[in-house]
């Protein structure tokens, strides 16, 4: 909150002041100082401290200023004040108050709300950083210790804090349904608080009324003397103090500003969209006929087979470009794709026809991109329902996380050229991942650590060929007499028949533990 003229006057007792005119209450106060006779040029951020007597008579007659005025005449009159077209701020004290006493009571006002910069310093640090709106509200959640949410002026909830359960019912009605309802502003009377804060511009403690517990802090995020959306906190974890309030009313200055940021960026928040896919992944968002309703005010239009693409990013600001050149896609286009932001990632959903396949050619403008960028991503694989989106999320994640393993060298990763590598993942907490070969498997392997021969490697070849004799042999280098002897031996070696396509997967399947428990 920025501190001004009129803020540092309702802090101050009210009975040591005479009379006050404010023809400059935009000035923003960043200090304070004792007036002098020798001050030639008043710095209009400063509040000045002195003697009624030495100000007239000696100081400087720049303007604005801002000034607190000692030791004033007993017959003083409105007419000996600063006329307006002096653009001054004047504040008359009454006699017996001491210049020191006013300092120290200016100076510990000062401190005591510029020192709520330095408690929120992580709320910059996450523009800077690029977390975006629902890390903020996490933040601010953190700081007023309290649960806090954000909607827009159309009832719809943008952000909220976790989605633990409280024992509030409008509250958790609100964050589960995601907007209101006709109904449920006839049933909880928190329409007053929000006029409230409106009209005072400042943010406000309110109740429901008899039979809910908890008090509710209510302040209007403004952006450009426009009212675009509303901050509300809760009284759930403990009771609030008046600096919630200042602490309240910075936040949403923050906010603001985060969003008046992307509006100038070239891509506007679809926060609704943001909120709902972040539900839906952290695992609050699971009843399906609520996940289908929310999904149909968001007026999607993908198609009915689905890819969610993850694209990691280091640097937020650097993403809207990649936004631009994703929105101008044909892939965005063809299929009525969507963007939307969670935690440190862009997520792309695009599809095609359920007869058609995303394929590595329909990516590649976006690999070459990410490329330049030095950006990674993974694509999940195909999915149909909405619900599904979790999942996909996680798929995209593990295609990123084992692929850089498996090809560093590469900037996009498909799940399905990993998935199995992610079932290995998950098996081996389980159980020990040896136990899932096949003994002709792991006896090939033991002879050819023994013999020095590569047996197991032109096994795995031929299978992935799909028992192709040359195109198998062109894989190794080696000519198709000398493949076809190896696979002789092979066949001598272990008793699973090696020409027939049904024992495939099976050794497959052994060959891809093998090369992950390796790695």
């Amino acid at each position: 909150m920025i501190l001004r003229i009129k803020d540092i006057l309702e802090k101050l007792d009210e009975t040591i002041i005479i009379s006050s005119v404010l023809c400059e209450e935009t000035l923003t106060i960043r200090g304070v100082k004792l007036l002098t006779g020798h001050i030639a040029v008043f710095d209009p951020h400063i509040l000045y401290i002195g003697g009624y007597y030495e100000f007239f008579n000696g100081s400087g007659d720049n303007f604005p200023m801002n000034v607190l005025l000692m030791d004033c005449p007993s017959d003083l009159y409105i007419s000996h004040m600063v006329n307006e077209e002096r653009h001054a701020n004047m504040v008359y004290i009454q006699p017996g108050i001491t210049t020191e006493e006013l300092l120290n009571d200016v100076t510990d006002i000062l401190v005591d709300q510029y020192s709520l910069i330095e408690r929120p310093a992580a709320l910059f640090n996450t523009i800077i950083q690029g977390r975006g709106l629902p890390y903020i509200i996490d933040i601010a959640s953190e700081l007023l210790g309290n649960p806090v949410m954000l909607g827009d002026n159309n009832h719809r909830l943008l952000a909220a804090s976790d989605f633990k359960e409280v024992d509030d019912l409008p509250w958790m009605e609100y964050r589960n349904m995601g907007f209101t309802t006709y109904e449920y502003t006839q049933k909880y009377n928190f329409k007053q608080w929000i006029e409230k804060t409106v009209q005072s511009k400042k943010a406000v403690i309110g109740s429901l009324g008899e039979g809910y517990k908890y008090r509710r802090i209510f302040c209007a995020i403004r952006l450009e003397r426009r009212i675009v959306g509303h901050f509300a906190v809760l009284e759930y974890n403990r009771l609030f103090t008046e600096k919630d309030l200042e602490i309240t009313e910075f936040i949403c200055d923050v906010i603001a500003n985060e969003i008046k940021s992307n509006q100038s960026s070239g891509f506007q928040y679809d926060w609704l969209a943001n909120r709902f896919i972040s539900d839906l992944i952290q695992g609050s968002l699971t009843e399906p006929d609520l996940i289908t309703d929310r999904a149909k005010r968001l007026q999607w239009k993908l198609p009915d087979k689905k890819y969610l693409i993850i694209i990691k990013y280091n640097h937020y600001s650097e993403t809207f470009s990649l936004i631009s050149f994703i929105r101008e896609s044909k892939l965005f286009k063809g299929s009525h794709g969507e963007l939307m932001f969670h935690e440190n990632h862009l997520i792309f959903i695009t599809g095609c026809s359920q007869s058609q396949y995303l394929t590595n050619e329909d990516i590649q403008p976006i690999t070459d991109y990410l490329k330049q960028m030095h950006m990674n991503a993974g694509v999940s694989q195909g999915f149909s329902e909405i619900m599904e989106i979790p999942e996909a999320y996680q798929q995209a994640l593990a295609a990123i996380r084992l692929g850089k393993k498996e090809a560093a060298e590469l900037c996009i990763y498909r799940y399905e050229d990993y998935g199995i590598y992610d079932m290995l993942d998950r098996i081996k907490e389980q159980k020990d991942l040896i136990h899932y070969c096949h003994p002709d498997i792991l006896r090939l392997k033991e002879y050819d650590e023994n013999h020095k021969t590569d047996y197991l490697k032109s096994l795995y070849t031929y299978i992935i060929n799909m028992g192709n004799l040359v195109a198998s042999a062109d894989d190794l280098y080696i000519h198709r007499n000398t493949m076809n002897y190896r696979l002789s031996k092979i066949q001598e070696l272990i008793s699973v028949d090696i020409y027939n396509r049904d024992c495939y997967m099976t050794l497959y399947f052994s060959y891809k533990i093998l090369e992950y428990i390796s790695k």
